[in-house]
């Protein structure tokens, strides 16, 4: 999706998520939204479709939300303070270089100039650092509070939202989770920026020292506490030694630059320096093979990048939940559910109200499919034989109240399967039903049942807790399918995030 597409589903995911009362984004909103959503695709599938679908959807909401809360129009659009620095910084690192004046008022040039060796060390050592953050792959996680600086400061000094409503806690929601899906994005133009300023700094200290030697003549020698003149000759050799062979403009030996030394008790026989013309061209060339040059490729290659990030922004997609409801209304796909009895032999009428209840809860037209019942201690090579399918919403796993959970068992079989998920299917939901109807009818009649039914729940969470399910205890026998439906619509979707 381009930046302005993933902008506006990022934000109403974030207001849907956090309006479960529907008080934002109505029920009869989001059905406009899927149908002009559904025209918008035009009966097209595929994932382009689906994320036309998506895009379209957000279109419609953010429209219809920005209607009544005029803030959203603020967090849709893009940065103003970043779009400026972006210009800004260049320039003020161009007038710096033309400013910079290392001549000073005795219309010397220190060939030991800190601007001038400065920067070529400075660039050097940039170098080294960005060969390093491509090695280890460090760059874009530094980038994410970079992005959330971007973020806050676009936004300094504005208050869109009452606090503590759902659409400020949406906003701030949304905010988060921008800046971290931007990240390479604020890094490639922040690196643009940086690449393009180092450029035109180094252009514009080579511009100004021509500009200034074109009406005045510059003397070039040096001077230092530290420094003697094999050393210094062979710090020269050392930087300028590649423009000089290149240029045919030589260095002068250690004699020679001694020669040049301005001041102190070894001032040289040409205390009042040489002409500087012939070290002001290897300084220009230096400047331009070690900085000019390779700032401004990497200016290109770091602008190319920027562009290619933000026509292609990587957003949510079917692995993620509430992505795929959206997509189910899009009228393709429906919601898969897969239920994996273990230990427990479920009739006929069972599954058959569970699968009813599954599909009053997810969608009329959700394919509910059950698998073969896993037999007690048969967790192992069951699940090597029958990994979690990628399409699948759900995988739910049919216990029974009448078995005692163990952890070497049923929590082995969870656990497994939840890291299963984890790894390789991030989009699917694992959750459990524990079927209290085998206990209730053996103990029926039976005083402190209740309390019973309770204490074997408790057990049932704590087994399966560690693998992070959440178990729900229903009667599978006794509800009636609406009431039983509404229950695992409630249990069944522990997250906030899968509500809608």
């Amino acid at each position: 999706m381009t930046e302005d597409e993933a902008r506006q589903v990022e934000l109403v995911r974030a207001i849907e998520l956090e309006d479960r009362d529907g008080l934002l984004f109505t029920r009869e909103d989001r059905d406009q939204a899927d149908a002009r959503a559904r025209v918008a695709v035009g009966g097209g599938t595929g994932r382009r479709a689906d994320a036309r679908f998506v895009a379209a959807r957000a279109d419609f909401a953010t429209t219809r939300i920005a209607t009544r809360h005029p803030g959203i129009a603020g967090l849709l659009e893009k940065g103003r303070w970043t779009r400026w620095l972006a210009i800004l910084l260049p320039l003020v690192a161009l007038a710096a270089g033309l400013l910079a004046n290392e001549f000073g008022t005795a219309k010397r040039l220190d060939l030991l100039a800190v601007p001038l060796l400065g920067t070529i060390a400075w660039n050097l050592l940039v170098y080294l650092w960005l060969a390093g953050t491509a090695l280890t792959g460090r760059g874009h996680v530094s980038a994410v509070p970079l992005a959330d600086l971007a973020g806050r400061a676009n936004h300094a000094g504005r208050r869109e939202f009452e606090a503590g409503t759902p659409i400020d806690r949406a906003a701030l929601a949304f905010r988060r989770r921008w800046a971290a899906l931007t990240a390479p994005l604020a890094s490639a133009r922040t690196a643009r920026t940086l690449h393009l300023g180092a450029a035109l700094f180094a252009a514009g200290l080579i511009a100004g020292i021509y500009g200034r030697a074109l009406v005045t003549e510059y003397r070039a020698g040096w001077e230092s506490t530290f420094l003697s003149a094999p050393a210094v000759h062979a710090l020269l050799s050392t930087v300028l030694g590649p423009a000089s062979a290149l240029t045919g403009v030589a260095i002068p030996g250690v004699p020679g630059i001694e020669a040049m030394r301005w001041t102190g008790p070894q001032a040289g026989a040409l205390g009042g320096g040489v002409n500087a013309g012939p070290w002001i061209h290897l300084y220009t060339v230096t400047m331009a093979a070690l900085v000019i040059v390779p700032r401004l490729a990497l200016t290109a290659w770091q602008g190319a990048r920027a562009l290619r990030l933000a026509r292609t922004l990587p957003v949510a997609g079917r692995d993620n939940f509430y992505v795929r409801r959206l997509l189910r209304a899009s009228g393709g796909r429906a919601g898969a559910v897969r239920v994996t009895p273990y230990a427990a032999k479920p009739g006929e009428e069972t599954r058959r109200r569970l699968a009813s209840a599954l599909r009053a809860a997810l969608g009329d037209s959700a394919e509910v499919r059950f698998d073969e019942d896993v037999a007690y201690g048969a967790e192992d090579g069951w699940l090597a034989a029958h990994p979690p399918a990628p399409d699948d919403d759900y995988h739910v796993l049919l216990f029974t109240l009448a078995a005692t959970p163990e952890a070497e068992n049923h929590g082995a079989l969870a656990r497994q399967i939840a890291d299963a998920l984890r790894r390789d299917h991030p989009g699917t939901v694992l959750a459990a039903i524990i079927d209290e109807s085998g206990y209730r009818a053996h103990f029926a009649g039976q005083a402190g049942l209740e309390e019973r039914v309770a204490q074997r729940l408790a057990a049932w969470r704590a087994v399966l807790g560690e693998a992070g399910v959440t178990p729900l205890g229903i009667d599978l026998s006794d509800s009636p399918d609406g009431d039983l439906a509404q229950k695992i619509e409630r249990g069944l979707l522990p997250d906030a995030e899968m509500r809608r």
